[in-house]
């Protein structure tokens, strides 16, 4: 996704697309720890998370919400090292999404 494209979706536009990349890295993750999947792909959809959070807080309409965004970021990173559960990161993206909007 380039930043012209990305800058000209609104942050509920955003934030639904990233949204939906950490359902898919939890769901990712959990089928690969089940063995339903015969590859990890979480460091992917780390990497895609990671830049469209890094194009969200570029995108000049969003300037007075990056540290929201580094926060929920920082979130992500706590459920992949196990430090809370699929759940706490699911809750926690939707309260975020809702107070963000």
């Amino acid at each position: 996704m380039t930043s012209d494209r990305w800058n000209k979706l609104d942050i509920n536009e955003q934030l639904s697309n990233i949204d939906g990349e950490v359902r898919r890295l939890v769901r990712a993750r959990n089928n690969y720890r089940k063995g339903v999947a015969k590859e990890d792909h979480t460091l992917s959809y780390m990497n895609k998370i990671g830049e469209l959070i890094r194009l969200t807080c570029e995108d000049p309409k969003n300037a007075r919400r990056k540290e929201e965004l580094i926060a929920e970021e920082n979130e992500i990173g706590r459920w992949l090292n196990d430090e809370v559960d699929d759940d706490y990161i699911l809750r926690y993206w939707a309260q975020y999404t809702d107070a963000i909007s």
